[in-house]
C-alpha cells in the first residue's frame, strides 16, 4: 500500500471514480482525490479542519471510535494495513458507505487510505439482514402461533364434552337447565368455527393461495350492507350507528374480503360499545389516491399496555364485551392481513373508557369507460371527447365483444358504450358478463343500436341499461348524457 504513495499517483487518480486516494495525519495534512470532494460536497481544506479528518463526518457516536482504532493500530513492516467499513454522510446529507483500506508510512506517520464505495453493495446487505429478520421472527410467531392454538382449540373441549355427557345421560335435567348447557355447546362451538375460519384465511393469505377477485366497488353500499348486516345485534344493544358518506367513492377490493373486514370492525365496535352510546363509520378521501374508512366508537376503549398486541398472530388479545360477548381474538389479525394485500393500511387510536377508533386506506378505483368500437375515426372522436370534456376519465377500446368482456373480466369500467350488434357475441352476452362483477349495478351502459327489439330491450331494462342510442348519434348527445351520468 505504501507504493501508492505518490504525487505521481494521486495526481492519475484525483478524478477516479471507483475509489479515493486519502493522504492524512493526526494533525493538519489531508489531502484526497477531487472525486471524492465532488462526492462529499466537502472540500479537502474543509475536512482538514475537523478534529478526526474525515471520520469527522461519520455518525457521531462511531466517529470517534474508529478513528482510534486506526490510530492505536500496531502498524510494521509485516502488518502495515487494515480496514474498516465507514457510513460518510455528505453534505447534502446523503450516506455513503466506504471500504476503507489504511497503512501508515515509517518515516513521516502520514496515513494512506484507499476508500472503496461499497452503498450498492451495504444496501443489498441490509436488506438481506433485514429479510433474514423478517424470517426469523416469522417463524418465532408460527412457533407462538401454533402454541396458542393449540391451547385455544384444546381447552374448550373438555366443557364441551362435558356438558354434553350430562345431557345425554341425566334425564332429570329442568328444561331451564337443557337450554343453559346447549346456549353453552352453541355460544363455544360459534367461537371455535370463527377461530378455525379466521385462521384458515390467515394462512391462505400467508401462503399466497387466496384467490382475488379485484372489482370497481362503492364503498357505501359495502359499508352499508355490513350494518344490515349487524342492525339486530345493533337494536338489542340500543346503540345508534351513523354513516357519514355518499355513494359514488369507489375502491378496488374484493367483496367477499372487504365484508370481512367492515364487518369485524364493526362487530368489535358494537360489542365493546355500552348500550345508549354510538359508533360512526365515516368514509373520506384520502392522500396518494387512497380512500380512507373510520370505525369509531364511544365503547370501553383498549389499555394502552395492550396495543402492541393487536393485528399480532403471535400475542393474541380477547376479552368479553360489554354484553359478555366473546370472539377469537384473531379477527383483526385476520383484518390487517387482507387490507395489506389490498395495499393499503390499518392503524387506530383508542384509550381506556374513551373509546377507539380504527381506520384502514383503500385504493381508489380510476374512473375508466369501455367502448367497443372497431373504427379508427370514431375511436379519436371519443377520444378527443373526453379528453376535452372528462379528462379524468380514463378511455379504454375494444374492438369486439370478446375483447370487451376479457377486460371486464380484470377491471369493472364507470361507463360500457357498446353496440347491441357485436362481432363474436351480443350486447345482451356482454352486459349480463358485467353485471355479474356489478351486482349493485353501479356501472352506467350505453347501447348503440339502429334497430332493437322490444324484448331485448326490455332485458336491457331489466339488466340496468340506462340508455339507448341510435348508431349515428351525435357526440353532443352523448356528452350531455355522460354529465347527467355524473351529475
Amino acid at each position: 500500500m505504501n507504493n501508492l504513495n505518490n504525487n505521481n499517483l494521486s495526481e492519475l487518480l484525483k478524478n477516479q471514480n471507483h475509489f479515493y486516494i486519502l493522504n492524512w495525519n493526526e494533525e493538519d495534512v489531508f489531502n484526497c482525490s477531487e472525486s471524492f470532494e465532488n462526492l462529499t460536497g466537502y472540500s479537502a481544506s474543509e475536512i482538514s479542519q475537523l478534529p478526526l479528518k474525515h471520520h469527522s463526518l461519520l455518525k457521531h457516536d462511531e466517529s470517534e471510535a474508529v478513528h482510534s482504532s486506526i490510530i492505536e493500530h500496531n502498524f510494521n513492516e509485516v502488518d502495515n494495513e487494515m480496514y474498516v467499513d465507514i457510513e460518510i454522510t455528505a453534505r447534502e446529507g446523503k450516506n455513503i458507505w466506504f471500504r476503507e483500506f489504511i497503512s501508515k508510512s515509517s518515516d513521516d506517520q502520514k496515513y494512506m487510505s484507499v476508500l472503496f464505495n461499497i452503498s450498492d453493495f451495504k444496501d443489498n446487505e441490509i436488506q438481506l439482514h433485514e429479510v433474514i429478520e423478517s424470517k426469523s421472527q416469522l417463524n418465532k410467531s408460527k412457533d407462538k402461533l401454533i402454541s396458542i392454538i393449540s391451547h385455544d382449540l384444546r381447552a374448550p373441549f373438555s366443557s364441551l364434552l362435558g356438558f354434553s355427557e350430562i345431557l345425554l345421560n341425566e334425564p332429570n335435567l329442568s328444561e331451564d337447565e337443557r337450554a343453559e348447557y346447549l346456549k353453552y355447546i352453541y355460544d363455544a362451538s360459534n367461537i371455535q368455527l370463527q377461530m378455525v375460519n379466521h385462521l384458515l384465511d390467515w394462512t391462505r393469505l400467508q401462503a399466497g393461495t387466496m384467490k382475488f377477485e379485484i372489482r370497481r366497488l362503492d364503498i357505501k353500499d359495502i359499508v352499508d350492507n355490513c350494518v344490515s348486516v349487524l342492525t339486530g345485534s345493533i337494536i338489542r344493544k340500543n346503540i345508534e350507528c351513523k354513516v357519514n358518506g355518499e355513494n359514488g367513492t369507489y375502491v378496488l377490493a374484493d367483496e367477499r374480503l372487504l365484508n370481512q373486514v367492515i364487518t369485524n370492525l364493526l362487530s368489535n365496535a358494537v360489542k365493546f360499545t355500552p348500550p345508549g352510546k354510538n359508533i360512526t363509520i365515516t368514509i373520506d378521501l384520502y392522500k396518494d389516491n387512497m380512500v380512507e374508512v373510520i370505525v369509531a366508537d364511544e365503547g370501553v376503549g383498549i389499555d394502552e399496555n395492550h396495543h402492541d398486541k393487536l393485528f399480532r398472530i403471535d400475542a393474541k388479545y380477547s376479552k368479553p364485551g360489554t354484553a359478555g360477548e366473546k370472539g377469537s381474538g384473531f379477527g383483526l389479525t385476520l383484518v390487517k392481513e387482507i387490507i395489506e394485500k389490498h395495499n393499503g393500511n390499518i392503524w387506530f387510536y383508542s384509550a381506556l373508557n374513551k373509546g377507539s377508533e380504527f381506520h384502514f386506506t383503500l385504493p381508489k378505483a380510476e374512473d375508466s369507460v369501455l367502448i367497443v368500437e372497431e373504427h379508427e375515426d370514431l375511436r379519436r372522436e371519443y377520444q378527443n371527447l373526453f379528453k376535452e370534456q372528462f379528462p379524468s376519465y380514463n378511455i379504454e377500446f375494444s374492438k369486439n365483444g370478446f375483447d370487451a368482456l376479457n377486460f371486464i373480466l380484470e377491471k369493472t369500467p364507470s361507463i360500457l358504450i357498446t353496440y347491441h350488434q357485436l362481432p363474436l357475441m351480443n350486447g345482451i352476452q356482454l352486459v349480463t358478463s358485467l353485471r355479474e362483477r356489478d351486482s349493485h349495478k353501479k356501472s352506467k351502459i350505453i347501447i348503440l343500436a339502429e334497430h332493437i327489439s322490444d324484448k331485448d330491450k326490455n332485458i336491457y331494462t331489466e339488466m340496468g341499461v340506462n340508455t339507448f342510442l341510435k348508431v349515428e348519434t351525435d357526440f353532443s348527445e352523448l356528452k350531455n348524457i355522460i354529465n347527467e351520468f355524473i351529475k
